[in-house]
């Protein structure tokens, strides 16, 4: 009882220092051993709920990046490697859930209840022997919010040439029903029939998406410069919510940091 709740205290407080924060893992290439690395960015993401306010899309974000022996860090992601060797890696694995909105985000989503950026714990597994890897990665909600499930898979190209390192990639993210529930799913005492903001309950879906990210960095020069961008395209769970109006969303980054040798 005493484990559940400190992690899900800990899940709570990063959620919130993270919650518009970018999930670096999502578009940086891992890049082996790295001491640690921080700095600044910006992150667009144009989610897909109704009437969603231009000037909630891009935020500053926090880039921290740390690759050990055993103990990582990747943005939004951190973990504890138990197996790192022959291109495998098997890592226990917390990861911000940085979906969710409150209802200021929106004139559409006014008198709904906010749903609070979340932290799930669980494991992931990353087979990289060369170029061509694949990742599989499953957590599940610790903060008490949706109290769903996340597990997502993924093919990535890793092509380095100099100080350049880039990465194509393409998966699928499945989501809980618990999950889809919570952040687009719309409680009766939330409908609103007068402007179309009918009851909704989410089952589990899939979505997929594609994208790609970039690394800049010279041997020899502690600044680092990174780049991505990334679309998801939604399953009809989410697609036929009353709050939604977009079938993809659009995420974007750019930002700076600096590694501490």
């Amino acid at each position: 009882m005493k484990i559940t709740s400190t992690l899900t205290l800990a899940g709570t407080a990063l959620a919130l220092f993270a919650s518009q924060a970018i999930q670096a893992d999502e578009f940086s290439a891992s890049t082996g051993k790295r001491p640690i690395t921080v700095g600044v960015g910006a992150l667009y993401k144009d989610k897909p709920y109704k009437d969603y306010d231009n000037d909630d899309k891009t935020n500053p974000v926090p880039v921290i990046l740390y690759e050990g022996e055993n103990f990582f860090v990747r943005g939004g992601s951190l973990g504890w490697k138990f197996v790192d060797s022959n291109g495998l890696e098997l890592s226990l694995l917390g990861q911000v859930l940085a979906d969710g909105y409150d209802s200021s985000d929106s004139d559409y989503l006014s008198g709904m209840d906010d749903r609070d950026t979340s932290f799930g714990v669980g494991g992931q597994v990353i087979w990289n022997p060369e170029a061509l890897g694949l990742k599989l990665s499953a957590v599940t909600d610790v903060t008490d919010n949706s109290d769903g499930q996340q597990v997502v898979g993924e093919v990535f190209y890793k092509y380095r040439t100099g100080a350049w390192m880039l990465q194509p990639s393409a998966g699928f993210i499945w989501q809980s029903s618990d999950y889809n529930d919570y952040y687009y799913g719309v409680k009766n005492k939330e409908a609103n029939n007068a402007i179309g903001r009918t009851a909704y309950s989410a089952d589990d879906d899939f979505n997929y998406r594609l994208g790609a990210a970039a690394i800049y960095q010279e041997k020899t020069s502690p600044w680092l410069y990174a780049a991505g961008l990334r679309y998801t395209f939604f399953g009809d769970e989410i697609k036929d919510s009353s709050i939604v109006d977009e079938d993809e969303e659009l995420s974007a980054f750019i930002g700076i940091a600096y590694t501490f040798r």
